[in-house]
C-alpha cells in the first residue's frame, strides 16, 4: 500500500504546483567524493539514464548528509537497481563494499535521492553493528525513524542546492520538483501526534509495538517529523550518527539505555545535540546536568515544531534481518 501511494504520488508532482518549502540551515558544503567517498552504480534496470547520472545525484545526496568522512566510508558503496524495496544488505561485497539496492529508475531523481539518503543513514548509523538471528533488533525502530528524517531532510536540502547550485545544469530544473514532491505529500494526517500529546507520551503507548515491529511506517515517520527540525538547525550533526549501535547491548537495550550509550560513544561537538534528542523524547533525565543544545525542538509541543515544518511521506527503505 505505501508503495502504491508513493508510486501515485510521483506522477503527480509533475502535474500539481504547490509553494516552496524553506530550506534546511544552510550546512558547510561538502564534497563527499573529494572526501574520499566512492560510489558505484552497477547492473541494469535503471531505464533510461546513464549510470553516471544517477552517480552524480547519489553523491549530491551524500553531500547533503556527511561533513567528513567516516573511516567505514573508505569501503565503497555498490548500488544495483531493484523490483523490490531499496535496502542496504548486512553482507559486504567481495571486496568489502556496502550493497545498496535502490528501486528507482528512469529520471525519478526525487526518487533516488529518498531512497538513497535512508540507506545511507543506515550504513552511517552502524546498521551491521549487532545484526543475527540471535541478536533481536529492538532499537531498529529507532534507527529507521533517523533514516526516514535523512531522508526528508534530504529532499528538502537539495532542492535548495540544486537550485543554487547543482552538480549537473540539468539537475537545476529538477529544485522545483522535489519542492513539488515534498509538498504534496506534507498533508498525510498519520505524521502528526494527537494535538497537545507530548512525544515521550506517545512513545510509551507505542514503543512496545515499535520494538517488536520496526518497519511500522506511519509511527516512524510520526517521530520522524518531530526529529526533523533538529537536524535542520544543527545539519552538522548527522556526523553524530556514526556514534549509534556501538555498544554489544544496543540491539536489546531500552530506549533509555540505547540513547545513553549514544551520547557516551560520541566525542564532545556531538552530546549536546543528542542530548537534545533524549529531551525530545522524553528521557533527558538519563542524563543528570546536561542542557540540550539551544534552538532545538526539544521543550516544543507536536503543534509547534509543525507549525514551520511541513509534515513529510513516502516509503523508506528498509534493511531486512
Amino acid at each position: 500500500m505505501r508503495r502504491v501511494s508513493l508510486i501515485f504520488a510521483s506522477v503527480l508532482i509533475s502535474l500539481t504546483c504547490a509553494p516552496g518549502v524553506d530550506a534546511a540551515q544552510a550546512k558547510k558544503a561538502v564534497s563527499s567524493r573529494k572526501l574520499g567517498l566512492s560510489i558505484r552504480v552497477e547492473g541494469g534496470g535503471w531505464g533510461s539514464v546513464h549510470k553516471s547520472q544517477i552517480e552524480t545525484v547519489l553523491y549530491s545526496v551524500a553531500d547533503e548528509l556527511l561533513s567528513r568522512l567516516p573511516a567505514k566510508l573508505a569501503a565503497p558503496i555498490v548500488v544495483t537497481h531493484s523490483d523490490s524495496n531499496p535496502l542496504a544488505l548486512y553482507d559486504r561485497g567481495p571486496q568489502g563494499e556496502y550493497l545498496v539496492h535502490l528501486h528507482a529508475r528512469d529520471a525519478r531523481w526525487h526518487l533516488y535521492a529518498y531512497e538513497f539518503a535512508h540507506e545511507l543513514c543506515h550504513i552511517m548509523s552502524n546498521f551491521e553493528e549487532n545484526a543475527g538471528a540471535d541478536s533481536g533488533r529492538h532499537n531498529q525502530w529507532f534507527e529507521e525513524t533517523l533514516c526516514e528524517t535523512a531522508s526528508l531532510f534530504t529532499l528538502k536540502s537539495l532542492a535548495a542546492t540544486w537550485e543554487a547550485a547543482p552538480p549537473a545544469p540539468e539537475l537545476s530544473e529538477h529544485a522545483p520538483k522535489l519542492r513539488r514532491f515534498i509538498e504534496m505529500l506534507v498533508n498525510e494526517s498519520h505524521r502528526q501526534l494527537p494535538l497537545d500529546t507530548p512525544l515521550a507520551a506517545w512513545l510509551m503507548a507505542n514503543e512496545d509495538r515499535l520494538r517488536d515491529d520496526p518497519y511500522q511506517r506511519e509511527k516512524n515517520e510520526a517521530v520522524a517529523t518531530l526529529l526533523l527540525p533538529l537536524f535542520e538547525r544543527n545539519p552538522e550533526n548527522w556526523d553524530a550518527l556514526c556514534y549509534l549501535n556501538l555498544d554489544p547491548t544496543d540491539a536489546r537495550n531500552n530506549l533509555r539505555q540505547y540513547l545513553r550509550n549514544w551520547y557516551h560513544n560520541a566525542p564532545a561537538e556531538h552530546r549536546s545535540f543528542i542530548a537534545g534528542v533524549l529531551a525530545l523524547v522524553g528521557v533527558a533525565d538519563a542524563l543528570p546536568g546536561e542542557a540540550p543544545m539551544s534552538g532545538g525542538a526539544a521543550d516544543a509541543s507536536p503543534a509547534a515544531v509543525l507549525a514551520p515544518n511541513a509534515a513529510l511521506t513516502a516509503q523508506a527503505g528498509r534493511v531486512e534481518p
